[in-house]
C-alpha cells in the first residue's frame, strides 16, 4: 500500500515536470509609433517575426537589477542573430523613466546592465521600413 502511494506521488510529480508551461505572453513587439502590436511567436524566446512598414520595433522585458543581459535582434526564426547590414542600431532604455542604458549602430546584439527598476525596452532601428518581417527581438 505504501509503495503504491509513493509510486503515485512520484508519477504525478514526473508528469507535472514533463508538462511544458504555457508560452510567456508578456512579451509583445510594438511598432515605433505604437500602431501595431504582435504577440510572441518566434522560437528561442524571441518575439516576432516583426511586421512591415516601420523602421522601429521594440519589446519590454523584465530583468534582475544589476544583471548583465543582452538585447538581440534575431532572424525571423528568433534563434539566429540577424543580419547587421539591415539593422541601423539597437537601443536599450528604462521604460520607467526613458533613460537610455545602451545604444550601438550596426550590431545585432547589445549588452547592458539591468536598471534598478527591473524592466527594459529593447529596440531595433532598421535601415528599411520593410525589414521587420525578417527579424525578431529578444532579451537574453
Amino acid at each position: 500500500m505504501r509503495f503504491s502511494a509513493i509510486l503515485a506521488i512520484v508519477t504525478s510529480a514526473a508528469l507535472v515536470s514533463a508538462t511544458p508551461s504555457p508560452a510567456d505572453t508578456s512579451l509583445v513587439a510594438r511598432s515605433g509609433d505604437g500602431s501595431i502590436s504582435l504577440a510572441k511567436r518566434s522560437g528561442c524566446g524571441s518575439t516576432g517575426p516583426l511586421g512591415e512598414g516601420h523602421f522601429i520595433w521594440w519589446i519590454t522585458a523584465s530583468c534582475t537589477p544589476g544583471e548583465s543581459k543582452t538585447c538581440q535582434v534575431t532572424d525571423k526564426t528568433g534563434c539566429l542573430p540577424g543580419e547587421t547590414n539591415k539593422i541601423g542600431s539597437v537601443e536599450v532604455d528604462d521604460p520607467n523613466d526613458t533613460t537610455q542604458i545602451a545604444k550601438k549602430s550596426g550590431t545585432n546584439t547589445l549588452p547592458f546592465t539591468c536598471p534598478s527598476g527591473g524592466q527594459i525596452r529593447c529596440q531595433a532601428n532598421f535601415n528599411d521600413n520593410d525589414d521587420g518581417p525578417g527579424y525578431s527581438l529578444r532579451g537574453t
